[in-house]
């Protein structure tokens, strides 16, 4: 008796995956091999909703406010942190919901385990928890929680509501038309405690329990450590019969629908499509699900696609941006998203495709079946990437699917192997291709959603808010508000009432030292010895080369920007986009730019071009901005074509009229759906307060690129003006491409590589023809790394600002704000650990201001951390629902932390250490990782150990250490002289929030609109 493996399978040829269940309990235990210094645990239950009263949500929420054995709110958090994991975490999806872990080593895994599994099985579920966590009113009548703050930012946003109706058209009378994350109304009148009780006791159940753990860890040590908690559900007696959830059968779409959903916004530009019909089934059909996948991506991937030729590569684009997306239900669904479509053209976009699928299905036009073979092998080539790049979620969400529809022992081995179908696929004809595409969207009846902007829906979600709120306080009226106060205060105090401190305490802290991290070399051009096979001497600028275990090869090449007058500068953007989507020029032919798209597309796995490191959009600039950062990833095989491509893309593509005005428009298009993210559009806003005038920060910015791009699009039109465009463009590409202005940063099992039959030295001799290093080879090579903080504007250009901005934007309800002041700047610093230490003590899962701001309701997020490539230190709120009681308590509490009188907890201090550490650690929780942090260790000027020195140092941090720096950088960060401050808010929203600001005694400056902002 006991836990039984019920079958073994290797994911895609690569990690062992073993499946067990127990004969006592019916819990299931599923372990992946995966390598690296982290242990994740996704800890799955089969959820259904036939309603948006958000019953699956709240409970998710509600899951960590305590459990029967240990029953205080925040504890499994506290309980976490110890473990040397950073707090806890869940998802709700239509389907299921998950709840999350993950500890640096497996000790603490082990440790947390049983005390996750209590909480999950069996929570308190307190009236109190209810009113803080999921909704109240407040005393002065205004609407709460922490559920409802997070549906309050997302309900009403293009792409919820696109989604939502879709999914109702395609699922009537299903639970997969729920919104389960509730609605905002039903939150207000609808959901109740009692109401969540029920659905916990009908689907938190042990034989519902899917328990997936990931990485080192051996499972007869998981099965002892979940022991204790399988007494307990047999002591708890035998359950009534479980019915599986999503067991009745989806129901055939009777007809096709086509409908128009508004959304609210400041201006009416562009919107979204969607188009969606029935797939496969999840349950016996999933090879077919992959075909469709593969179908889907050959119609949508890549500027060389059909939809992407018709649609956007052209000089009346339809959209900046089309992609597909399969939603894995019981019956499945198959959609392709049109993105940014310009408003008068929503109404054609159907029409449109299915003249183009119909001249598929009826043979008008033929397939390529070249690319078609080139599409499986990426597709099979990207699912070994992801075992790399993310090889925890990877084998999770493959095994939920299985968990939810899969039938048999068979659907384990084959959903974790798909690249056993893939490599079927690549004999079939197009016979086969046509056939499935008419099967499934030609003769198939289909949902059509059109969402668009509207600024009468903006006004009147707004209009309507007000009245709701105002009756809402004249029904409740002074007694009412008063009641209303106190029970949220009551509640509050209940949450508060802290864990014993021996409980917490008798969880051991893990040693951090044996954790076993993933092992890299690396070799330098500075340096004596090379790696195996390859000269990096003899490269035609500074290179470094690591050397790692990894079924690929990774090629980042950087360009320094620093040398850009402020005239050129602002052709970065457009240079990217026509770097990797121009025709090249070999010889004296010009290769169409289509077929350069089709050459990266079946060469590499992945080739993206950005300013910075992880930039998060077009027009955002990553960390070490003053770069421009091509990245390459190959299989071993392809090194050479990968090198090849690189120089064809540096030096030798073509910017043509006709591509400049694509990608321009393309890109002025894109700019519609940034502008409504709150988000990103205070942390532009912010970055544009702290940068000067000529930097890539600036320059590059959305809005200085409408103008900018819109200007191109103008003087395109005249060929004289046409040619001083394209006469920039080849100059700005001239002065970055300049081999003084290059870096490259290669890794590689060098091993491997040196086994391959090839000389790895000569693709490189080729760019040394280009660049002209073979006859005139740089005397010195050296990196040009420019840190970020170099390009902020002076401390007296800095005072001459307005320092605290609100700007109005209609397409978000909550609030988000950004501050920052200036910090440490090198990340040698000595003061940064501890300065990294005191934030995380304050910033921790149940720490201060968690309590105090996401315990309260006022913001569903927060942060504080240092940015040293900046020199600056941020504070964030995230979707706030009342920012300016957030920022009060933030502020309230790193004051009272300031000080040879501040309070360190000791236990919180210990808990604050052991998220620390495994934070630095799961920097390199991947191979991929390693390569990005590799990377940024030379840019750092760290040693390539970086992050595990970091990790051993916070041990060694005291509370002294914790006075001296709070002292020296956190006093600042409120002391509004020396500060930058944005927030970007509802229009019916900014005058309250001047008002609350400014009794604080800080003066603020309301914008009416971005285009009013210093972002213009």
């Amino acid at each position: 008796m006991g836990f039984q493996r019920l079958v073994t399978a290797k994911a895609n040829e690569v990690i062992l995956v073993h499946k067990y269940r127990s004969d006592l309990t019916g819990l299931t235990v599923v372990v992946g091999e995966v390598e690296g210094p982290v242990v994740n645990g996704y800890f799955t239950l089969a959820t259904e909703a036939y309603d948006d009263d958000g019953l699956p949500h709240t409970l998710e929420h509600l899951i960590f406010l305590g459990s029967e054995k240990y029953p205080f709110k925040g504890i499994l958090d506290l309980v976490a942190n110890r473990c040397l994991a950073s707090g806890t975490n869940a998802w709700t999806d239509r389907d299921h919901t998950c709840y999350t872990m993950t500890t640096a080593g497996s000790d603490g895994f082990l440790t947390l385990l049983p005390v996750y599994l209590d909480h999950i099985l069996y929570p308190t579920l307190s009236d109190a928890g209810f009113v803080t966590e999921v909704h109240h009113i407040s005393g002065d009548g205004i609407d709460g929680g922490v559920v409802y703050c997070e549906m309050q930012g997302r309900e009403n946003t293009g792409e919820s509501r696109a989604n939502l109706e879709m999914l109702r058209a395609a699922y009537p009378n299903s639970g997969y038309s729920a919104e389960t994350g509730g609605i905002m109304s039903n939150l207000r009148n609808s959901t109740s405690i009692d109401k969540v009780r029920a659905y916990h006791t009908s689907y938190y159940r042990p034989d519902n329990l899917y328990i997936i753990v990931t990485g080192q860890i051996r499972a007869e040590d998981i099965f002892a450590a979940l022991e204790p908690i399988e007494q307990k559900i047999i002591s708890k007696g035998v359950l009534p019969q479980f019915t599986k959830p999503w067991q009745t059968p989806v129901a055939p779409l009777k007809a096709s629908t086509n409908m128009k959903v508004e959304y609210p916004a400041d201006e009416e530009d562009c919107g979204l499509v969607n188009v969606a019909w029935l797939g496969p089934k999840s349950t016996t059909e999933y090879d077919e699900l992959t075909d469709c996948s593969v179908l889907l991506r050959y119609l949508t991937d890549t500027s060389a696609s059909p939809i992407q030729r018709d649609f956007i590569e052209n000089e009346d684009p339809h959209a900046s941006n089309v992609s597909y997306s399969i939603v894995e239900n019981s019956r499945s669904l198959l959609y392709i998203g049109f993105e940014n479509v310009p408003l008068g053209k929503e109404d054609g976009i159907f029409q449109k495709l299915n003249d183009l699928l119909i001249s598929f299905g009826g043979g008008k036009e033929k397939l390529d079946m070249t690319r078609m073979t080139n599409v499986i092998e990426r597709y099979r080539l990207e699912a070994l990437s992801s075992l790399e790049s993310n090889p925890h979620d990877d084998i999770a969400f493959h095994l939920i699917g299985e968990m939810l529809y899969g039938t048999n022992n068979d659907d384990f081995e084959k959903r974790l192997n798909v690249n056993r179908h893939l490599m079927s696929l690549k004999v079939k004809d197009e016979h086969f291709w046509v056939s499935l595409l008419n099967k499934y969207f030609v003769n198939a009846n289909h949902v059509v959603v059109r969402a668009v902007p509207s600024i009468k829906e903006n006004l009147r979600i707004a209009s309507a808010e007000l009245l709701r709120i105002e009756e809402q306080r004249k029904i409740l009226g002074e007694n009412g508000l008063k009641e209303k106060s106190k029970m949220l205060a009551d509640a509050m105090a209940s949450n508060d009432i802290l864990p014993p401190n021996e409980m917490i305490t008798s969880f051991p802290v893990p040693p951090a030292e044996a954790i076993k991290f993933y092992p890299v070399e690396v070799f330098r051009t500075s340096d004596e010895i090379s790696p195996i096979g390859i000269n990096l001497r003899s490269l035609p600028f500074y290179t470094e080369a690591y050397d790692l275990h990894t079924n690929f090869c990774y090629l980042k090449v950087s360009l320094n920007t620093s040398e850009l007058t402020a005239e050129l500068r602002p052709y970065l953007v457009l240079l990217m986009e026509l770097l990797i989507e121009s025709p090249v020029r070999r010889g004296n032919k010009l290769i169409p730019y289509e077929e350069v798209v089709a050459a990266l597309e079946s060469n590499t796995v992945e080739t993206t071009i950005e300013l910075g490191f992880k930039a998060s959009s077009r027009f955002s600039v990553g960390s070490y901005g003053n770069n421009v950062t091509l990245h390459m990833q190959v299989s071993r095989e392809k090194y050479v074509k990968g090198i090849e491509l690189i120089g064809e893309l540096l030096y030798h593509t073509t910017f043509t009229t006709e591509r400049i005005k694509v990608c321009a428009t393309k890109l002025v298009n894109e700019i519609a759906q940034f502008k409504r993210d709150g988000n990103s559009i205070a942390k532009e806003i912010m970055r544009a307060m702290c940068y000067h005038e000529d930097s890539n920060v600036r320059a590059c910015s959305l809005l200085k690129q409408s103008k900018f791009l819109t200007g191109i699009l103008i003087q395109m039109e005249q060929s004289e003006f046409a040619a001083d465009v394209i006469a920039k463009l080849n100059k700005t590409r001239a002065i970055i491409t300049l081999p003084e202005n290059i870096s490259l940063h290669m890794a590689a099992d060098w091993q491997a590589m040196g086994r391959l039959d090839i000389d790895l030295n000569q693709p490189w001799k080729l760019l040394q023809i280009a660049t002209g290093t073979f006859e005139n080879p740089l005397p010195s090579k050296r990196l040009s790394a420019v840190p970020d903080w170099m390009n902020l504007i002076s401390k007296n250009q800095y005072a001459k600002k307005p320092n605290s901005l609100i700007v109005k934007l209609g397409s978000v309800e909550s609030a988000f704000l950004f501050l920052t002041c200036r910090a440490i700047r090198d990340f040698k610093d000595p003061d940064l650990v501890p300065l990294l230490l005191s934030l995380q003590y304050l910033t921790q899962l149940e720490g201060p201001l968690w309590r105090h701001i996401r315990g309260q309701g006022f913001a569903y997020g927060y942060n504080i951390a240092p940015r040293p490539n900046e020199g600056l230190l941020y504070f964030t709120l995230y979707r706030a629902s009342n920012v300016a009681a957030a920022f009060k308590e933030a502020m309230l509490i790193t004051r009272n932390h300031i000080g040879d009188l501040a309070c360190w907890d000791d236990t919180l201090l210990e808990s604050a250490r052991s998220s620390l550490i495994y934070e630095i650690i799961a920097r390199e929780n991947s191979i991929e990782k390693v390569v990005d942090a590799s990377v940024l260790s030379c840019f750092k000027n760290v040693p390539l150990n970086y992050n595990q020195a970091l990790a051993l140092q916070v041990r060694e941090v005291t509370k002294e250490d914790l006075i001296r720096v709070s002292k020296r950088y956190l006093e600042k960060l409120f002391t509004n002289s020396e500060t930058c401050m944005i927030i970007v808010c509802h229009p019916d929203k900014a005058s309250g929030i001047e008002t609350a600001f400014g009794d604080m005694g800080i003066s603020t400056k309301v914008e009416n609109c971005l285009e009013d902002s210093i972002l213009a």
